[in-house]
């Protein structure tokens, strides 16, 4: 029933490689002593493995259909089987670990509790077999960071025809992953570990440090994803950044994690201090504290709208929630610097209700290499009604939200508009309009190597935004061009980010190299001016993901970028990101928690 909904990536002829020689060398030296048998075992996969392998790396997955003859029937019984990262497969049962070396590299690795898949299990025992279920428990598995594969099979029972047993096997990865990043002013460290003890708890620290002035900073985090199949995510945050930056954080957070939740909610509390830039117009930067606390409490519930029993039906909900927050500043800047009291305390009352369908489809090759992603597309409308409490005035709030993706013939393609505004005696305030797309082609072929194309336009516009740089848009880092810094502002800006991503046919000793090319425009106007009068701001980066079969560890990438003009920094500047690249991410179509439209 579902195949025809879960979809795979294209084929593509596999390209043979000159390699196995040399790891067939590496692998002879490794079994000299046992140590070297660990190393080599630790770092690489089995070249028979990867020899037995001989498939296409962008092959179809074949789909089972077994299982749709079998929808209807009780789970008997469920057996949940957690495997070690070395000498195991999730779809071939016999093979285990033959060596002492992979034996000992399991021993030395806390595999998954069995109750920690089971608590991401969307079925139980005594249960009839739901292939929708059993599809949405398999996507949520494979979301969780420390799981690389699983597989959920339903075997019939051969003196009991109405009941089935119910198999799910996961095979782990390895969880503990250090990172970090270098460049002429600083250096950071991070260290994360995403499943804490086999629990699928979440520990990372961060340590970074800062060259002229030897400043440090600390970043502490702690999640639980998942509390005993609630799927309520606890986290706790504590940071100490550069320049006294601070922020302590604590929440609990349940979102509507598949179309077939009926409950949500969500709290959150905060203490925060910024060092807070004001530039007068003599060109002066004055740096003012900032201190605040946040609360935050909503809930949501999630109702059918269809009664069939089709994909498209049962992911049709009808969503209300409703929110309710509050900010106080314990320390703020002085009036010089913000005659309209923006950093004032404020009281927030919101109602949601909209219509959603968020359905998902299986493919590769689109943010990772050889990767099975689930990719959201369906539809989605919402309305939002609110009142706030803020500078000894109350507002009324109304704001709506639409949305359409879908996966056709000539590549993936969603699109959403958001507009909102608050009204005081009948005027609007703080309007707030957002029209954004977001593009991939088909894998396309370019002679042996594979390509796609990603796309991805937005526009903002503001009107009657209070009079002060902090109510206006930038062209900064996440909110714009990554590495952009830069004090211009304005009241309506467009952007435009294009990534050509390769992936590479061959491999030289083994490693694949995808090289990639991104470009990011955009620009900045005020209400009174043409937005394409506007000076045009651009970066250009080209950047190479690194991949090996043969490498445990799945895949990193190297990324430089140039950027033409940066006001107030300087012309033709260079910089580098070692480790990922956030120009593209996708929309999805689910409602969570009420939110003003973000005016970023």
């Amino acid at each position: 029933m579902l195949s025809s909904q879960y979809t795979t990536a294209q084929e593509i002829e596999r390209i043979p490689t000159d390699s196995t020689n040399v790891y067939n060398n590496i692998y002879d030296f490794s079994r000299k002593n046992g140590f070297s048998k660990f190393v080599y075992k630790l770092l690489f996969r089995s070249v028979k493995d990867q020899q037995a392998k001989a498939v296409n790396p962008f092959e179809k997955k074949a789909e089972t259909l077994s299982n749709v003859a079998l929808e209807g029937k009780i789970i008997r019984n469920i057996k949940i089987e957690t495997l070690d990262p070395f000498g195991y497969s999730v779809s071939d049962t016999t093979k285990v670990p033959k060596k002492g070396f992979e034996n000992f590299g399991n021993d030395i690795h806390v595999k998954t509790k069995d109750f920690t898949i089971k608590n991401l299990l969307l079925f139980k025992k005594n249960d009839r077999l739901d292939l929708l279920l059993t599809q949405e428990s398999e996507r949520l598995i494979r979301s969780q960071r420390y799981v690389r594969q699983v597989k959920i099979e339903a075997i019939p029972i051969a003196n009991n025809p109405d009941s089935v047993d119910v198999v799910v096997r996961a095979l782990d990865t390895w969880s503990l992953i250090p990172n970090g990043n270098l460049s002429e002013s600083k250096m950071e460290v991070k260290l994360t570990e995403r499943n804490l003890i086999g629990l699928g708890h979440q520990l990372s620290a961060t340590y970074k440090n800062r060259f002229d002035d030897k400043e440090k900073a600390v970043d502490a985090q702690y999640v639980v994803t998942n509390i005993k199949n609630s799927f309520i995510r606890f986290s706790m945050d504590y940071a100490n950044d550069f320049d006294n930056n601070s922020v302590r954080s604590i929440g609990l957070v349940r979102n509507f994690y598949s179309p077939v939740a009926k409950w949500a909610g969500g709290a959150y509390f905060e203490n925060r201090l910024t060092k807070e830039r004001f530039v007068s117009q003599v060109d002066t930067v004055f740096i003012a504290d900032v201190k605040s606390e946040f609360q935050e409490y909503w809930l949501g519930r999630s109702f059918p709208i269809a009664s069939g029993k089709s994909y498209n039906s049962r992911t049709q909900r009808l969503i209300l929630s409703a929110l309710v927050s509050k900010r106080r500043f314990l320390q703020t800047p002085d009036a010089s610097l913000d005659p309209v009291n923006f950093f004032a305390n404020e009281r927030n009352w919101l109602i949601q209700t909209g219509i959603t369908s968020q359905k998902y489809y299986k493919d590769k090759f689109i943010f990772n290499y050889n990767i099975e992603e689930d990719i959201p597309y369906g539809e989605i409308f919402a309305l939002t009604f609110g009142f706030q409490e803020r500078q000894e005035r109350n507002r009324f709030y109304f704001g709506s939200r639409v949305g359409y993706g879908k996966k056709f013939a000539f590549g993936y393609l969603s699109s959403s508009a958001e507009w909102g505004s608050f009204f005081d005696n009948n005027t609007a305030e703080q309007t707030a309009f957002r029209l954004y797309l977001d593009y991939f082609s088909p894998l396309m072929s370019m002679g042996k190597w594979r390509v796609r194309q990603f796309i991805k336009p937005s526009y903002v516009w503001g009107n009657n935004r209070e009079n002060t740089e902090k109510d206006q848009l930038t062209l900064n880092e996440n909110f714009g061009i990554q590495g952009f810094n830069s004090p211009i502002f304005g009241a309506q800006k467009w952007l435009l980010s294009l990534q050509t991503q390769t992936y590479s046919p061959g491999s030289w000793f083994g490693f694949r190299f995808s090289p990639y090319l991104n470009m990011t425009f955009g620009a900045l106007s005020d209400t009174n001016r043409s937005l394409f009068q506007s000076k045009v701001y651009s970066k250009l980066g080209i950047g190479v993901l690194i991949n090996n079969d043969y490498l445990v560890f799945n895949s990193f990438q190297i990324s430089f970028s140039y950027y033409p003009t940066i006001p107030f920094e300087g012309d033709n500047l260079f910089r580098t990101n070692s480790f990922e690249n956030t120009d593209l991410n996708l929309s999805d179509f689910q409602l969570s928690k009420p939110a003003y439209i973000n005016y970023q």
